[in-house]
Order: structure tokens, then C-alpha cells, then sequence
């Protein structure tokens, strides 16, 4: 790996000066501030810190506190483009794998996608005036827009201040654009911390005297049907699984799979894989060698999206594919003041409205 770094050192350097000098000019005065309440959900990595599950705890905690959400999101991947409001008739390939994942799991809020923030704000407000605030996915390296609140997250065992700029790392940026948050949210932590693991996070990512920084995990819920062959299997009855993924950082999801089945295969895709015929066929044959009854396929969420796309649906079907949701939860010390935080922005512009 040294010698890699050494290699690629020089490209790291250059982009990483040119994206300070990017952020620096629009942070002098440039930066377009919204009259609405905006909340801003990113990273500095490229990907896998995240991002949607923190969307999503923030539409519920919204949702219960009775305010009107919506969420604007680029739509990674997608072969269109433009400005489109995103409904459960979408396809991954239209909109995205993650609003087509938040479209259908949170069916009370609007979601659109649009590689310009500030023109996908302005549509959003002139067809849905009643919306009390919007939230940003995936936007922290969208400068012509200055959020109300900026939200940076940073992935537990891959904190950004101890990574580097692409290629020599991980970062789209340098560390130094971290000034920006307001709120530095460090994920997929362990359920119990050790105090001594989080003085030392606290001491490495060392906040500047407005941040917050709170700690978050993942919680998987229940192993839930994509396919009629997944139905017609009971759960008790599963003794292997071949687990299919295509995210950034799979580590999670695969050891929690390998934790419920003794006997497990797995492919691992690149990010927003798209599936094909191909791959399709290369599933069937991890599960043809397995040597157990009832093996299944087991995938994430923002797989099974891609994976229900029209195109592959036949093949698909063919097989018995199960997906894991997951959700946010914040440790109990740090809950309250997260949600607290959130709330009280929010509330403000509902109290002038």
C-alpha cells in the first residue's frame, strides 16, 4: 500500500487543492441560502457512510413531530436526467436505487430527484408549497447551495481523519472541508462503545466549537420476502443463504449474514451494480452448490431495488431472494440532543410561517 501511495501521491495532491480552492470560493459569499428549512446529509468518502438510513431516520422523526418532509436527491446512477418527482412505477435506472428505495418504504413524503440542488429546491416549493423542510441526500459537495444544517458522516472504523484523498483513499475532499458541519454524525458504531474508543474518536475528529458529534448503529430487522419463491419458504426452514450485494461498504451486511447461516457464499458488486442476465446466472449457481436444503438468496435493500427492475424480473422471480432491512438508532446518550437539535431548526421557520 505505501508504495501505491507513493505512486498516486501527486494526483491526490492536485485534486485535493482543487477541490479546497473550489470550496473556498464559494464558502466567501457565494453560497445561495435557502428561505426554507434545508437539512444537508453527506460524507467526504465516496460512499458507505450511510447516508440513506439517516434519511430515513430523519423523515420519521419529521413525520412524528408532524412536519412535512420531502427529499432531494441526485439519483445516483440514473440514466436520465433533469428534475422528476420520483413515484413506486419508477425504475432504478429512471431514478436512482436510493429514492426509489425511499419513495417506497416512506409513502407520505415527496421525493425528487435533481443534480442541481437549487433548481430542484425551487420546483419542490412551487408544486408542493406545504412542505416544511427538504431534505438534502448525498449534497455536501453541492456548494452552490448553503444548507440550514449540514450533516457530515463518517463511518465508525473508516474515520475520514484517518483516510486520504482519492486515489491514494478514500475522500472526495480533504479533512479540512469537515469545518463545514454543523452536525458530525460517526456511524455503523458498535451497540456498546467502549469510553475509552469514543474519547479517542472524539479526540481524532476534534470538532470545532459549534459542531456536535454523535454516534449511530445499524440495526437489521427481519430477513423479509422480494420474490413469490422467498414466500413459499418459512424462515425456520433456511440453512444457507448465498448473500448478494452491490453497496460501498458491505462489511456490515455480510457479517451479520454470515453470523445467522454456518454455511454462506457471497458475491459482492461494485456500488450501484447494475444486475444482468449474467449475474443473474452466477447467483443460480452459487445456490445450485450449495449442499443444503432451502438455500436462499439474501441481499440489502438498495439491491433489491435494482434487482426488481423489468428487465431481470422473470429471472429474478425464479429464485427465492430475501432482503434486510435496516434502520438507525442512536445511542441513548446521544439521541435526545440529535433530535432535539433537528427539531428546534425546524420549528423556527414554522413559528415565522
Amino acid at each position: 500500500m505505501g508504495m501505491f501511495r507513493f505512486i498516486f501521491f501527486p494526483f491526490s495532491a492536485i485534486w485535493g487543492t482543487f477541490m479546497y480552492i473550489r470550496r473556498s470560493f464559494y464558502n466567501k459569499g457565494r453560497r445561495i441560502t435557502y428561505h426554507k428549512p434545508t437539512v444537508c446529509v453527506g460524507n467526504l468518502c465516496m460512499g458507505g457512510s450511510g447516508k440513506t438510513p439517516h434519511i430515513e431516520y430523519l423523515i420519521r422523526l419529521l413525520e412524528e413531530n408532524h412536519f412535512i418532509s420531502a427529499v432531494l436527491s441526485r439519483g445516483y446512477g440514473r440514466k436520465t436526467k433533469g428534475f422528476r418527482f420520483v413515484d413506486s412505477s419508477s425504475s432504478s435506472k429512471e431514478v436512482g436505487d436510493e429514492p426509489l428505495l425511499l419513495c417506497k418504504k416512506h409513502t407520505s413524503i415527496s421525493v425528487a430527484v435533481c443534480k442541481n440542488r437549487v433548481e430542484g429546491l425551487n420546483k419542490i416549493y412551487e408544486k408542493l408549497p406545504e412542505i416544511n423542510v427538504v431534505l438534502l441526500d448525498d449534497a455536501y459537495q453541492h456548494l452552490l447551495l448553503k444548507p440550514g444544517i449540514s450533516i457530515l458522516l463518517t463511518d465508525y472504523y473508516h474515520i475520514y481523519v484517518e483516510d486520504f484523498i482519492f486515489p491514494v483513499g478514500n475522500l472526495r475532499e480533504g479533512k479540512s472541508a469537515a469545518k463545514d458541519a454543523d452536525i458530525i454524525i460517526v456511524t455503523k458504531s458498535p451497540r456498546l462503545i467502549p469510553t475509552i474508543e469514543e474519547r479517542i474518536i472524539l479526540n481524532k475528529i476534534n470538532p470545532l466549537p459549534f459542531q456536535k458529534v454523535y454516534f449511530s448503529y445499524i440495526e437489521f430487522g427481519m430477513m423479509t420476502p422480494l420474490t413469490p419463491k422467498a414466500k413459499e419458504i418459512p424462515l425456520e426452514d433456511i440453512r444457507s443463504a448465498v448473500a448478494v450485494c452491490g453497496i460501498a461498504n458491505p462489511y456490515p451486511f455480510l457479517d451479520y449474514v454470515k453470523n445467522i447461516f454456518k454455511e454462506k457464499q457471497q458475491l459482492v458488486f461494485s456500488d450501484h451494480h447494475q444486475f444482468t442476465e449474467k449475474d443473474i446466472q452466477e447467483i443460480r449457481h452459487c445456490r445450485e452448490r450449495s449442499m443444503q436444503k432451502n438455500c436462499v438468496v439474501i441481499t440489502t435493500e438498495k439491491d433489491a431495488m435494482r434487482l426488481s427492475d423489468g428487465k431481470l424480473k422473470k429471472e429474478v422471480e425464479e429464485l427465492p431472494i430475501f432482503y434486510i432491512p435496516i434502520k438507525v438508532k442512536f445511542h441513548q446518550k446521544y439521541q435526545e440532543g440529535f433530535e432535539e437539535q433537528i427539531l428546534k431548526y425546524v420549528s423556527k421557520d414554522k413559528e415565522r410561517s
